[in-house]
């Protein structure tokens, strides 16, 4: 990479060219504007600002719908749609956790049996092991002379 004097100042030079020219496009398009707003030049300092939820509170935006949920304290009430997708979609949401919830449980109480099982054989199992005469301990296991440590 050259970095002489030179070859920094010709890399200035390429990039104000580039600077003016995307300058220049931008001046020329015919929605160029610069306000964000176009239509509505308000300041920022009048206090009669717009708000999403008066048009909302008027009913323009939402339509209003009649609650058929009969879980819901909102039965037979009228809400609007918004309220009633949400609804839906909680209800919905609260029925797949119940399921899962339901699966866990059961599983929950297989592996309880499982192990529960497998405890009354471990306790099957050492109970008849301690259980065996000594006869029968040496016949399983044959004791050398040499090895007796008692």
């Amino acid at each position: 990479m050259d970095l002489t004097i030179s070859a920094l100042s010709s890399k200035v030079e390429a990039i104000q060219g580039k600077l003016v020219e995307i300058q220049s496009y931008i001046a020329r398009r015919p929605e160029a504007s610069i306000s964000i707003d176009r239509r509505n030049h308000k300041s920022i300092d009048t206090h009669n600002s717009t708000s999403i939820d008066s048009d909302t509170n008027r009913g323009w935006l939402v339509p209003n719908t009649t609650s058929d949920m009969s879980s819901t304290p909102y039965h037979g009430k009228e809400i609007s749609a918004d309220t009633y997708a949400a609804l839906s979609r909680h209800q919905f949401n609260l029925k797949s956790l119940g399921e899962r919830l339901q699966r866990i449980e059961n599983t929950t109480a297989e592996m309880k049996d499982k192990w529960r099982r497998g405890d009354e054989e471990m306790r099957d199992f050492t109970g008849t092991w301690f259980n065996k005469r000594k006869e029968e301990m040496d016949t399983c296991f044959p004791t050398s002379p040499s090895s007796q440590h008692y």
